[in-house]
């Protein structure tokens, strides 16, 4: 039996050592699934991406962003989802994944909605994302969850900093309604 997924956002960063643990295991399949795609990846790229993160981490934090993170009842740390703005009115949704064991407990979708939700708050008017071809599980989240499937390019930052990807990667974006959380009656 699956527990309780609880899905929160983060004031401040999480344990180090536990993100990193599910950060490493998002790189790994990222990889994985460009190596399957025929994409030369260095060796190097997971460590360098985790580095990399580390080094910009307060951007996915308010004022600049959100991380949200899912947890069990237990505290194990299971899954992350991170949104950070690109301009005033623009926001980047950044490396949503969970763990095997609680893919399907709907914390994937708890993962997106809880940023949208800040993206609003925040005052965003649009949230945009980017995966790879071989991500079909985002693929077909995005549409469900309101993003629609657009034609390239985006400026994204994976889109920006990684040009040997540009070939493979679908584009979303969500227009946003303004929050109505907080304002008066």
């Amino acid at each position: 039996m699956v527990e309780k997924i609880d899905v929160t956002l983060c004031s401040d960063l999480p344990d180090q050592g536990a993100l990193n643990e599910i950060l490493k295991d998002y790189y790994r399949l990222a990889v994985a699934r460009m190596q399957a795609m025929g994409i030369d990846v260095d060796p190097a790229a997971p460590t360098s991406a985790l580095a990399e993160f580390w080094q910009n981490a307060t951007d996915y934090l308010s004022p600049r962003g959100c991380l949200a993170i899912a947890r069990t009842d237990a505290g194990e740390l299971v899954g992350c989802g991170m949104m950070k703005r690109l301009d005033s009115e623009t926001g980047e949704m950044k490396r949503l994944y969970v763990s095997d064991r609680v893919r399907g407990t709907g914390a994937g979708r708890r993962l997106v909605d809880i940023r949208v939700e800040e993206a609003r708050r925040m005052g965003l008017r649009r949230l945009v994302a980017d995966t790879l071809t071989s991500n079909v599980e985002m693929r077909g989240l995005y549409p469900k969850l309101g993003f629609a499937n657009v034609p390239g390019p985006i400026e994204t930052s994976t889109y920006r900093d990684q040009p040997m990807l540009r070939p493979h990667l679908h584009y979303f974006v969500r227009e946003l309604e303004p929050s109505t959380r907080g304002t008066p009656e």
